[in-house]
């Protein structure tokens, strides 16, 4: 269904089409496939700004590349106006299309240099201020050198790099919401509200989730003293009555597949077969609570039926039915347990956080609510009241009848007029026996795909399966903190407790993103380009057909599933599923996948632009380093005027899963006195922006040191080093140790072969 308005004066933002047609927009423009950089013309500048040219020979530095055949030109400070205007005037008279910038790094000033801002078809950067002269002494021979070698190894890739081409797309403009509780409700209606079509699948026959099934609501502004009504059948009308939406409640979805912005979906609502297109998927299915029955038997459950869980007593709130189950008289007395001194193996309480806290605050002022002279009982490990929630917390602290103690809850038995809870380890430091007539625990929130749900959720025709991949603790978020709704199947936005616990009005504010995220992801499907973290980046891998074995290595170790086989067995890209990590041309054993602007024999090129000096005695080693956290972590550590040996050259990676070890084995053939693989840190925090690059990194030593062993080279010439982007401080001794074991080793007997 679809409306439009005619009226001018008319606010609504008006409907996107249901596709996007690929000539439409003006600001892509598509270059010829055949011809990927127009003009190769090449030029090079070097800056002598920011301490450069007090620390560098320019002179000598742009000689560098003008024994490359490069018209060089060295220049004062090149980002400000007037040197950004002589560039451009210069470049203009060289007639170059592409331009290589010895100046700072390329993480810096980006805008001011780009291809765009230049009039090029390429630029690129040599990063002489944070690699070298602001981490180099100035003067010094081997610095000259340093600086030297990112020059001919900026050259070198640049000669062997063509500018991706733009590849738009037709693109389905709907947003499909699995899910129809509040955080689903709400994803739709602002993905509508947008202008763009929504179809809802909602398993139940309703909207509204577990919402729709509770009493009342945490205080969501100042003074958060009071309970709220709750509301979500109210947004449900206005949903089923947008003219942008569509709803199916009883139904599931059944498959799907394609890719961002062509996705096939099919349905059953109502026992019929229903086939949807759509661009986006908002995945909102909620949570379940968890329920050990051996953690819970420990404190009655299933021995008293006066013992329940807090979903139980929400509902009895709700129906203002304070009553005991085991013989319908008035409860009196509540205890509720929070998160108890529980063994490893029961996590029924680990799940929830700080909501199950909140909820124990409300229930609480359920009891005092309906039960003026009742009394409750809230009996915690840790609680957690987060942020303005600090405020609620004391206002049901403040309540008479309300009584909060920090103890281990050890059992609860069966008296002859009621229940009895054993608290140890309490405030008073002697254990306490509470007589009470309704014991509440407060299981946890676990997300709605957890077990078999989680294929069934999405039933995507994916080669690695139909279910979503889970982040830690089975949550559908992402791995990565600054990316919450990005899951690792690419145009599937988790939002809700199916990412992790939250509020109702947290779930609110987190639909609303993750509807933007969708709706951006549709928007970049549209021009061909990534989304996060490489955002915006036109790169596609390419497969050489003629050189693949069909090992299919590419399609398992991608971490979006964005590489299908065809019928032959060879790998068939994906393209907006794509996230341009490299990770299939780091796993590929043949090498034959590469990018437009990266790739094995760029990598390779980049390494035999280095010069050896005379004297073997000065090592020549490499750090290979992630663009994410290690490279950045170098030029951190120049800001601050680190010392790292010069010995040192720095290539950074797009995820070092994406390095193909035949790099590692020909820099080591070609004489290359030691290497450093810089990855992210594995382990209980692990950050990889792609998932698991450094985790693949690692499996991968595996066959480089067998190639040590065949060169007859020390083991020790090869070490993998975790680097965070705050451990820029600790770099200088990581690398500069390194370097000092290579020199104990002595050079590499490759030298000059």
């Amino acid at each position: 269904m679809s409306t439009t308005h005619d009226n001018a004066g008319d606010q609504t933002p008006q409907p996107v089409p249901a596709v996007l047609d690929i000539a439409t927009p003006d600001a892509i423009q598509t270059l010829d496939p055949d011809a990927l950089v127009v003009n190769r013309r090449a030029a090079a500048y070097v800056c002598t700004g920011c301490g450069i040219g007090e620390c560098l020979d320019a002179e000598a530095l742009a000689q560098v590349a003008r024994d490359r055949d490069v018209p060089t030109r060295v220049s004062g400070p090149l980002c400000v106006p007037e040197g950004v205007r002589s560039l451009r005037e210069d470049i203009a008279a060289q007639g170059a299309g592409r331009v290589a910038i010895a100046a700072c790094s390329g993480r810096v000033n980006w805008d001011v240099f780009s291809p765009e801002s230049l009039g090029v078809d390429m630029v690129e950067r040599v990063n002489v201020r944070e690699l070298v002269a602001w981490s180099k002494p100035p003067g010094e021979e081997e610095t000259q050198r340093l600086a030297g070698d990112y020059l001919r190894m900026g050259l070198a890739r640049s000669e062997r790099t063509a500018r991706p081409p733009a590849k738009p797309a037709a693109v389905v403009t709907a947003v499909l919401v699995v899910g129809g509780g509040t955080a689903g409700i709400t994803a739709a209606l602002e993905a509508a509200d947008a202008g763009h079509d929504v179809v809802v699948v909602e398993r139940r026959d309703r909207l509204g989730g577990w919402m729709a099934d509770f009493h009342k609501s945490f205080p969501t502004s100042a003074p958060y003293d009071e309970l709220r009504p709750i509301d979500v059948a109210d947004r449900a009308r206005r949903l089923e009555e947008h003219p942008r939406a569509t709803v199916h409640t009883s139904a599931e979805v059944q498959s799907i597949e394609g890719m961002p912005g062509a996705y096939e979906v099919t349905a059953l609502a109502d026992g019929e077969t229903v086939s949807l297109r759509c661009g986006a998927i908002v995945l909102a299915t909620g949570w379940q609570a968890l329920a050990d029955e051996g953690a819970l038997g420990r404190l009655g459950y299933g021995v008293s039926p006066d013992v329940v869980t807090n979903v139980t007593f929400e509902g009895m709130a709700r129906d203002a039915k304070l009553v005991r189950p085991s013989d319908g008289r008035p409860v009196r007395r509540v205890a509720f347990v929070q998160r108890p001194g529980m063994t490893e193996a029961e996590k029924t309480f680990s799940h929830g956080a700080d909501v199950v806290d909140l909820v124990a605050l409300k229930q609480a002022l359920y009891v005092r609510e309906l039960v003026p002279e009742g009394r409750a009982y809230i009996l915690y490990e840790n609680l957690v009241a987060p942020g303005l929630y600090e405020a609620f917390y004391r206002r049901v602290q403040q309540e008479p009848g309300i009584f909060l103690t920090k103890g281990d809850v050890r059992a609860v038995g069966v008296a002859e007029d009621g229940l009895v809870v054993e608290v140890a380890n309490t405030l008073i430091g002697e254990p306490v026996s509470l007589a009470v007539d309704l014991v509440v625990l407060a299981t946890g929130m676990v997300p709605a795909t957890a077990g078999e749900d989680g294929d069934t959720a999405l039933a995507l025709l994916y080669k690695q399966g139909p279910g979503l991949p889970t982040a830690k603790f089975g949550l559908a978020g992402s791995n990565f903190i600054c990316f919450p709704y990005e899951t690792q199947r690419t145009g599937i936005y988790a939002t809700g407790c199916v990412r992790e616990p939250l509020t109702a009005a947290a779930c609110v504010e987190d639909a609303a993103g993750a509807a933007l995220k969708a709706i951006q992801s549709i928007a970049v499907a549209r021009q061909g380009k990534a989304v996060h973290p490489r955002s915006g980046d036109l790169s596609l891998p390419h497969t050489r057909t003629a050189g693949c074995t069909k090992c299919g290595r590419c399609t398992i170790e991608c971490p979006f599933s964005a590489i299908e086989l065809d019928d032959r067995s060879y790998p068939v890209l994906n393209p907006t599923r794509c996230r341009r990590c490299g990770i299939c041309m780091g796993a590929c054993p043949v090498r034959v996948i590469s990018f437009e602007d990266y790739g094995v024999e760029q990598l390779t090129a980049m390494v035999r632009a280095i010069e050896f000096p005379e004297d073997e005695e000065i090592p020549r080693i490499l750090a290979l380093a992630c663009e994410n956290d290690a490279y950045p972590a170098f030029d951190i550590a120049g800001i601050n005027r680190e010392r790292i040996d010069a010995a040192v050259r720095v290539i950074p990676l797009r995820c070092l899963g994406s390095l193909n070890m035949a790099v590692v084995a020909d820099s080591l053939s070609g004489g290359i006195d030691g290497i450093m693989l810089m990855g992210c840190r594995t382990g209980e925090s692990y950050q990889c922006h792609f998932i698991r690059g450094s985790e693949l990194a690692q499996k991968r030593m595996q066959n480089v040191q067998e190639t040590l062993g065949r060169l007859m080279l020390e083991p020790e010439r090869l070490t993998t080093v975790e680097v965070e982007l705050t451990a820029y401080e600790q770099l200088p001794a990581i690398v500069n140790g390194f370097v000092e074991q290579v020199r104990a080793l002595g050079p590499n007997p490759y030298r000059g072969f």
